[in-house]
């Protein structure tokens, strides 16, 4: 194998390795056993690459609210204040939320000025024009709106759960974010499984086909303007929620799928948050396991909760942690010998 193509499996394998906290030793011990002695170029060029590569994890933890159906004047008022005197966000932490489309503008102008705005959903159309009814990914945009979710499952399973028209399919959900990007929008893209989907095995089948549809549509380049919600179906507003180990298990997946199907850059850089009956009791727990980034919360967006927590965010993203991690696979490629062999230290 040429010390180029050597260079991009240490790279990627190095990220697998840090996903899920395999000693890349090994892997290294292959390459070098392949390059001369006095390879010092080649052996700068490997760290450059890694370092450059574990600096693409640098972000902020991401906390979004869906407000759903939901809100009076008078309580959307009331909540609007609850926010706006929820004392000091972490600076880690990006926050978002997703009011009616009736209450966007109220709430924008009301709120404060580090919590963002999202539209809960985006037409399929495009534009301006006869089109009554339909609130477009630009006419969100032209209204100073950069956020959107796209594939919440209560939109995915509308006909199953009300009856209403069709149940929206995953080629509409990645035409809906391919169009908010275009437009200059962010995605919040909501992925995740039933009960029975889960019952019979098939969780990651169901969200890696969720999200075949968005890699299909969308560049690379543009998944750093994706945020993705692993939400099962199943703890959607039923009081019921992952554990930290089941919701960790998917997220680490995911981010292997992210890995193997776009890349390294993408598989680091990508948050991906939980969601589903998240509140103040669970959110410590789930933010502790390293692949969840964040939350999308439903009913506790609607009450002093939510502050309590994106309070549960630590003070710091962990690049600091992943760097570290780097740092370690840098001194490991300066310890191996030509022989393959890691020196004493």
């Amino acid at each position: 194998m040429s010390f180029s193509k050597s260079v991009y499996k240490y790279c990627i394998d190095t990220q697998f390795n840090l996903i899920y906290n395999i000693d890349s030793t090994t892997v290294l011990r292959g390459i070098f056993k392949n390059l001369n002695r006095n390879s010092q170029f080649q052996r700068l060029s490997l760290i450059h690459h890694i370092q450059r590569t574990m600096a693409a994890t640098g972000n902020k933890f991401f906390v979004g609210g869906n407000w759903k159906l939901n809100g009076t004047r008078e309580s959307i008022e009331a909540l609007v204040n609850t926010y706006n005197n929820g004392g000091k966000f972490p600076s880690s932490v990006e926050v978002v939320v997703a009011p009616t489309a009736l209450h966007i503008g109220y709430v924008q102008s009301k709120m404060r000025p580090d919590v963002a705005m999202c539209a809960q959903n985006v037409s399929s159309d495009s534009g301006f024009g006869a089109l009554t009814g339909e609130l477009t990914a630009d006419l969100f945009k032209a209204w100073g709106i950069n956020w959107t979710i796209a594939g919440h499952s209560e939109r995915r399973r509308r006909k199953q759960i009300r009856g209403l028209g069709h149940d929206e399919e995953s080629n509409s959900v990645a035409k809906k974010t391919k169009h908010a990007l275009n437009c200059g929008m962010k995605v919040i893209v909501c992925i995740g499984e039933t009960l029975a989907d889960r019952e019979a095995g098939t969780t990651l089948n169901v969200c890696f086909e969720q999200l075949t549809f968005i890699k299909e549509t969308i560049s690379v380049e543009e998944w750093a303007r994706i945020v993705i919600a692993y939400e099962p179906v199943w703890a959607i507003g039923t009081g019921l929620s992952a554990s930290p180990e089941q919701a960790q298990e998917v997220h680490a997946s995911l981010r292997r799928w992210l890995l193997t199907n776009l890349n390294s850059e993408v598989a680091s850089a990508t948050r991906i948050i939980y969601g589903g009956s998240v509140k103040p009791t669970n959110a410590s727990a789930l933010i502790a396991c390293p692949d969840i980034d964040g939350f999308l919360v439903g009913g506790c967006s609607l009450k002093s909760d939510f502050m309590e927590i994106i309070n549960c965010c630590p003070p710091e993203w962990d690049s600091t942690a992943r760097s570290e991690l780097g740092k370690r696979a840098a001194n490991d490629i300066q310890s191996i010998g030509a022989d393959g062999k890691k020196s004493k230290q």
